[in-house]
């Protein structure tokens, strides 16, 4: 049985308003569930625009493209739609981790739980088991001021997985951190992501990154050029690739 893309674009262009440069030009793409895609590219490539794109946070030029997420075409839904699609369908997460600092770390993993509807007594069990995992169960009553940058990131990861979404968006998550602190980050994300089934999808102009993915594309002029394709590798292979 054929496998169906749970992210569909279709003649997506992108241009920036300073310059009038077209970053994407007519991109083509299908995207599978429980896929690791790699994106590669040198700054201002347009990897972040296409996540952007792929989020709802950006629009396509052209009223015609499509971008097909989970069989909803989300250039057809306007912002209070959107942002309510993200919240059941997209975890992001970003390079500077964005975690709120007047919130605690508990507080940061639970928020999207609780814009969700779900009371403080469930989300904060679904954070603390969520935060046992990424190895901070001890920190929950911290502030982000108090953490590593490894451990923001972490805990990053923890919120974008907090609502169990189908789709994990991460935009060089491991630029901002030393290579020790990567590679561990890196590992955790892969984990978490492969043992739920999730559709991961990373920006990044890390080489080291492209054996562990199952496709891998460079973004160039405008256009997308895949350089990698595999099975989706198991988790036990991933390891191995990171040793």
């Amino acid at each position: 049985m054929e496998q169906v893309p749970i992210i569909k674009l279709r003649q997506v262009s992108k241009t920036y308003d300073i310059g009038g440069r077209k970053v994407l030009d007519r991109v083509d793409l299908d995207i599978y569930p429980g896929e690791f895609f790699v994106m590669l590219g040198k700054s201002g490539s347009g990897k972040s625009t296409l996540l952007n794109l792929i989020s709802g946070i950006d629009q396509p030029d052209d009223d015609q493209a499509q971008i097909i997420i989970d069989e909803t075409d989300i250039t057809t839904l306007n912002d209070t739609q959107l942002t309510l699609f993200r919240r059941d369908h997209i975890g992001i997460i970003f390079q500077f981790f964005n975690l709120i600092p007047t919130l605690t770390v508990m507080e940061n993993v639970t928020l999207p739980l609780e814009l969700n509807g779900m009371k403080r007594k469930a989300s904060e069990k679904i954070g603390q088991q969520l935060l046992d995992r990424v190895g901070l169960g001890n920190r929950s009553k911290d502030f982000p001021d108090k953490l590593s940058g490894g451990e923001q990131q972490r805990v990053a990861i923890a919120r974008a997985l907090a609502h169990s979404p189908k789709i994990i968006l991460a935009d060089e998550p491991t630029g901002n951190l030393d290579e020790d602190t990567s590679q561990t980050v890196l590992t955790l994300l892969l984990e978490l992501t492969r043992d739920s089934g999730k559709t991961l999808i990373m920006a990044t102009h890390n080489p080291e990154v492209v054996p562990l993915a199952d496709r891998v594309c460079r973004i160039h002029e405008g256009h997308l050029q895949v350089t990698r394709q595999s099975p989706v590798a198991k988790i036990s292979e991933i390891f191995t690739l990171m040793k």
